[in-house]
């Protein structure tokens, strides 16, 4: 019976594909030509049944496409009827044809989409690797499909050195019971060209296209939470009104936390004096948070970073930039000093030598450090706490809040926005964690959520629902480690803007920090917005507008007959300056909450 189930099964999902098709209406744009210097890296039985590989079961099926409209005539149902234990078990792949050198800028296009039958979700992961050896991978793009065929354009950079035949090009679909259809596949090789290649608009999630949805929901929120009434009156010396009198208001600083981690090491040592200022001055420009990269880490901690932690700490107090302490506990073995680790096999001995850890390095930053991760991926890391016990996960948290009662403490783990945002098991696993914490009355002030994206961009849309989800909990969000690793330059740009928009929008949300701004102290470069020679990314044009100009408050005009001038600002600090038309000048420094500011300038005040 269950044979004839998935037969049925199958034969529907055949069905239904070859009609689909066929008859499919929706124009789409043909892949340009190839420009002079490129060559087609072409793994010609990509789509052809040779190239299929099934360590379970499943099914592929080639097809001619009937329609005119369609720029392919060939495409590929991949259906699969259950979950193997390997993505990769249920694949489409073909080794290149043609050399490929470390570095080379390579192009994958295709067309995707998912057949109306069967209504589930599906997900489909291109990959890039070396054939055989240890597949070194060059890119693991996820991709989710929609109903309607699009045009993809996925840039990337080859990892290394291969002959033909060294590297393959693979579809891999073993996410569950589901079907994609792939068309039109190729792979074109741009050799060492340093410039932009022409892309398609599509931009691998959904919301980026100028008249989302999400967009004007989104400003009407900004406007609604982040924003507040100013009423200025300007008085003369003698508490009479100063009709006409010049105000100027211009924010400072912003109560919402945009920060981002730092180097120690550029700001204090040997290095070209010019990157080191322009580090500096760049940082104080855009962010008013910062995360020491690692010297607060427990390895570190033991180690020569200290030093480096403390002259950090000192800088940034002394800039009036708020600190964030990453991390107390991490609690992976390798992410222990080596002396902790040894104790794995001594429960008493390892649970006294973190208790203490955590007491001292909380007790060495009192007052210094406004937010402390005290936990950093307990759902991603949990060996520790595997055998010490969950509970001692809220004792760490009381600990840290008697040796320092005035910091904010944290927990924060990863794969809650980022993979299209659905990770269910990871949200399922946090969402239960920091249940268990408050359940056991842990002191808990905030969530972190990282937020480390290559090509998996999750929609706006999605990253709202996510957000929603984690704001019953009752506790403010914060996203700790934003940054986009892919080699796309517009589409990383176009991803910050539209992930940062949506998370200044969420009301739950006090902070984004970006995880580094610098190629020169980042371990990867496409990650950094500024090159190493500081010329702009693209991302690095839309951070400055969003945080210098379009999330900045500064207005102006005259004073009416009454001496009132007033605006909508930005939350933050300010100053506001009046010039009366009798030359004099006055100036008045305020702080703009969530219920509005009233401030009064006259001569003398």
């Amino acid at each position: 019976m269950k044979r004839a189930i998935l037969f049925l099964f199958g034969f529907l999902l055949a069905v239904a594909g070859y009609l689909a098709v066929a008859v499919f209406l929706f124009k789409v744009p043909p892949s340009p030509p190839l420009p002079a210097g490129a060559a087609l890296v072409a793994p010609s039985v990509l789509l052809e049944p040779a190239a299929f590989l099934s360590a379970g079961r499943g099914a592929a099926v080639v097809r001619k496409v009937l329609n005119s409209r369609l720029p392919f005539t060939r495409a590929v149902r991949v259906s699969s009827y259950s979950r193997p234990p390997q993505s990769y078990d249920i694949q489409l792949r073909a080794p290149t044809t043609g050399p490929v050198k470390a570095g080379d800028l390579l192009v994958a296009r295709f067309f995707l989409r998912k057949p109306l039958f069967p209504r589930t979700k599906a997900r489909v992961d291109f990959v890039f690797e070396q054939a055989g050896g240890d597949y070194k991978k060059s890119i693991v793009l996820p991709l989710e499909p929609g109903p309607r065929w699009r045009r993809v354009d996925v840039p990337f950079r080859s990892a290394g050195d291969y002959p033909a035949g060294g590297a393959q090009a693979a579809f891999r679909a073993g996410f569950g019971p589901q079907a994609v259809d792939i068309g039109g596949f190729e792979l074109v090789n741009y050799g060492r060209a340093p410039g932009r290649v022409p892309l398609t608009a599509f931009g691998l999630y959904e919301g980026r296209e100028a008249g989302a949805p999400w967009r004007a929901e989104a400003e009407q929120r900004i406007e609604k939470f982040r924003k507040a009434s100013i009423a200025v009156t300007v008085l003369n010396p003698d508490g009479t009104p100063a009709p006409g009198a010049a105000v100027e208001i211009k924010q400072l600083k912003h109560a919402f936390s945009f920060g981002c981690a730092v180097n120690s090491k550029v700001l204090f040592d040997k290095g070209p004096e010019g990157d080191k200022r322009r580090y500096k001055e760049t940082f104080l420009k855009l962010f008013n948070s910062a995360t020491i990269e690692n010297g607060l880490k427990w390895p570190f901690w033991e180690g020569d970073q200290k030093r480096w932690a403390d002259r950090t700490a000192a800088w940034l107090a002394a800039n009036g930039v708020k600190l964030r302490g990453h991390t107390l506990i991490w609690p992976g073995w390798e992410h222990l000093p080596v002396s902790a680790g040894k104790l794995r096999k001594n429960q008493e001995k390892l649970r006294a030598a973190v208790r203490r850890h955590i007491t001292e390095e909380a007790s060495y930053y009192r007052g210094k450090a406004a937010d402390w991760d005290v936990l950093n991926e307990p759902v991603g890391h949990p060996e520790v706490l595997a055998l010490l016990g969950q509970g001692e996960a809220a004792e760490w948290f009381r600990l840290a809040r008697a040796a320092d009662p005035s910091a904010r403490l944290f927990v924060n783990d990863y794969g809650v926005l980022d993979d299209f945002g659905a990770n269910s098991g990871q949200q399922d696993g946090y969402e239960a964690f920091i249940r268990s914490l408050l359940d056991e009355k842990a002191p808990l002030d905030g969530i972190g959520l990282q937020s480390h994206f290559k090509w998996d961009l999750t929609p706006p849309a999605r990253l709202l629902t996510v957000l929603d989800r984690f704001q019953g909990l009752g506790k403010p969000l914060l996203a700790t480690e934003f940054d986009i690793d892919i080699t796309d330059e517009e589409l990383q740009a176009d991803y910050l803007r539209d992930f940062m928009t949506a998370l200044f929008s969420h009301p739950a949300v006090e902070g984004i920090t970006l995880w580094g701004f610098w190629e020169g102290v980042h371990s990867e470069p496409a990650p950094a917005l500024y090159r190493k020679d500081w010329s702009k990314k693209p991302a690095a044009e839309v951070l400055e507008e969003l945080l210098l100009k379009k999330w900045r408050t500064a207005a102006g005009g005259a004073a009416d007959k009454r001496g009132k001038f007033g605006a909508r600002g930005f939350l933050g600090s300010y100053e506001v300056r009046v010039s009366f038309a009798n030359g004099a000048t006055a100036a008045a420094a305020f702080v703009l909450p969530k219920e509005g500011a009233s401030v009064t300038v006259k001569p003398g005040k």
